[in-house]
């Protein structure tokens, strides 16, 4: 947002555009690919070996990289052995030595919950160390970053009804979010406004 002297939100400029100009026009490949993340990801969340073997093993990451339009020279990203969500379901969390403890939601985001799991578990901890007592949203949210990143504004906006809808008890509770990655926070505080 800052990018423009004169104030102009730059990358919802660029989300606007993107959303217009591909009505009634096919996205490239590029923008399913990273747009859709989330939904990539949770495929590859029950087969994480098999979606890096694609990924890994020429010519399939060959024909990938060109699909997507990412340069041969550059590796992409390994999905971890076990998301987040996955291992944190399988280890509840155990009982605050704090009276009381404060709840709050950690949000997984797809780069912590896909690809770095041990970033959102160590947040746990740190959390867990403050006297919190860490819970995860029960549904597979989305911001949708990677949507308006991509001019999916209508799908990006049905992401956070279902967010609003799926959190509407810890909301009305005052229940704090923290997240790890400062791009999808900043959905909450922006995108979010905008469009309700």
């Amino acid at each position: 947002k800052t990018e423009c002297p004169t104030g102009v939100d730059m990358a919802a400029y660029k989300s606007e555009f993107l959303a217009h100009y591909y009505e009634g026009r096919r996205r490239p490949l590029r923008s399913y690919a990273f747009g859709l993340i989330n939904h990539w990801g949770a495929m590859a969340e029950g087969m994480p070996r098999l979606a890096n073997f694609f990924m890994e093993v020429p010519p399939f990451s060959s024909a990938i990289k060109w699909l997507v339009d990412v340069a041969p020279e550059r590796q992409l990203p390994r999905f971890a052995a076990r998301s987040f969500r996955r291992s944190f379901r399988a280890n509840p969390n155990p009982q605050s030595p704090i009276p009381n403890p404060k709840r709050v939601l950690l949000w997984p985001d797809c780069s912590n919950n896909y690809f770095h799991p041990e970033v959102a578990h160590a947040a746990v901890r740190v959390l867990e160390a403050a006297g919190c007592a860490v819970g995860i949203p029960a549904d597979r949210l989305c911001c949708g970053r990677p949507l308006y990143d991509h001019g999916m504004l209508s799908v990006a906006r049905r992401r956070l009804g279902e967010i609003l809808d799926s959190l509407r008890d810890d909301i009305e509770a005052g229940t704090p979010i923290v997240g790890l990655e400062p791009s999808c926070v900043s959905v909450f505080r922006d995108e979010l406004l905008r469009f309700f």
